[in-house]
């Protein structure tokens, strides 16, 4: 019989030793800001603003859309006092256009789920020498390999061995909050808070724990980035992230790969579990760059991608057929940059088993333009082409831009 955890018992420990962190702490270190009213008029408030369009031309009948938004967002953040710091972000979104042919569906609104949101909303505890724990909403994109941008939940993040980072935490919902994206925390029929039974099947529970450390050796020539995550009654994610770099003395040649493999131990009805991994070495020299790639996972009725991992291991971000049962996928890319200038031009082959309407094969190329105008505002250009063997008026052709400045 498999255990199952008590995920309930275990999520009120964690608050509970975050609550023992932050009172014991408290009398150990000296305060940073003289006063509560110091730590507020001396916060830190930065932001972005900015223009995102899209277009897609599509070979199905009434299918072509496009639709933009100008979009504002702003991040307060308190000076530390007592060693805690509040902060807060504010992300606003304003139809510019939006333009169906059927006319039934407005494109704007189908992406964005919600004109403004507060995608974070935190307080954070710092103790020790380097480490902190942070409790509320937050922005896990460098903390975690969890899908989307923001996490609702509470994590303590360890660094008090050189090259060594310790990660470990709770959540119980996550959201993206981006340019082209309005998504609350689980908006779309709550599809994103884990309590959601429709989603992530009727034995879930409400909770995800994970726990991360990264480990860089050899003077950081390779990094190791072991993982796990439970979802008790929905799944189990192991993996591994490796990656290695080595710089070619005298002639300016770097050179390397990254080796990543998960395990995917899944507690649902009609679904086994799957083993899954991806290698992708590269070369650079000057302001070239050239990557290849191959990723694999498991067929049959396997569960290769739980709910809150739908984007890791994306290699061209249009496949939405990427890690269906049986499926593998070659990838290129060459990459030219100058100065403020950049370009790249990817490739994508992904076969997997038939299914009916997706066929066995879709192949996509990428063509994608960065300039960078000044420190603060830059622009991105990406054109699309997706095909697909053995299905019908599936293939299309999208372009993407976007303005953005930081103030």
């Amino acid at each position: 019989m498999r255990r199952r955890f008590d995920l309930a018992g275990l999520s009120v420990l964690l608050m509970l030793s975050l609550f023992g962190v932050f009172v014991s702490a408290v009398v150990c270190f000296a305060e940073d800001a003289a006063t509560i009213e110091d730590a507020l008029a001396n916060a830190k408030i930065n932001g972005e603003t900015g223009s995102y369009f899209e277009f897609t031309d599509a070979d199905a009948v009434d299918s072509d859309f496009g639709w933009s938004t100008g979009y504002l967002t702003l991040k307060y953040e308190t000076q530390s006092w007592k060693r805690l710091k509040l902060g807060t972000r504010f992300f606003a979104h304003g139809q510019l256009y939006s333009d169906h042919d059927n006319a039934t569906t407005d494109p704007f609104d189908a992406d964005i789920e919600t004109p403004y949101t507060l995608p974070e909303l935190y307080l954070n505890y710092a103790f020790a020498e380097s480490s902190s724990a942070t409790v509320g909403r937050w922005d896990h994109r460098k903390i975690s390999h969890i899908d989307d941008a923001q996490s609702e939940g509470a994590y303590i993040a360890v660094n008090e061995i050189t090259d060594l980072e310790l990660i470990a935490g709770v959540m119980r919902r996550f959201a993206e909050i981006d340019y082209d994206d309005g998504e609350d925390f689980g908006c779309t029929n709550k599809t994103q808070d884990l309590d959601s039974k429709t989603t992530y099947s009727t034995g879930s529970e409400s909770y995800l724990f994970f726990i991360e450390s990264r480990y860089n050796l050899l003077s950081d020539a390779l990094t190791l980035n072991p993982y796990m995550m439970s979802q008790d009654g929905y799944a189990a994610v192991y993996g591994l992230d490796t990656k290695f770099k080595r710089e070619w003395e005298g002639i300016g040649v770097a050179y390397g790969a990254e080796l990543d493999y998960y395990h995917v131990s899944a507690d649902i009805p009609a679904s086994s579990d799957s083993d899954n991994f991806a290698v992708f070495p590269f070369v650079s020299t000057g302001p070239l760059e050239f990557t290849l790639g191959y990723a694999s996972f498991d067929g049959g009725d396997s569960l290769n991608k739980p709910m809150w991992l739908c984007d890791y291991f994306t290699l061209v971000d249009q496949q939405k057929e990427y890690a269906n049962a049986g499926s593998d996928k070659y990838f290129a890319k060459v990459k030219l940059a100058f100065d403020r200038f950049w370009t790249h031009f990817a490739y994508g082959d992904n076969n997997y088993d038939f299914i009916s309407g997706k066929g066995d094969r879709s192949q996509e190329y990428e063509l994608q333009f960065g300039y960078k105008v000044t420190e603060d505002l830059d622009l991105n250009l990406r054109l699309f082409d997706v095909q697909y063997s053995n299905a019908a008026n599936k293939d299309y052709q999208k372009v993407e831009s976007l303005v953005r400045f930081k103030f």
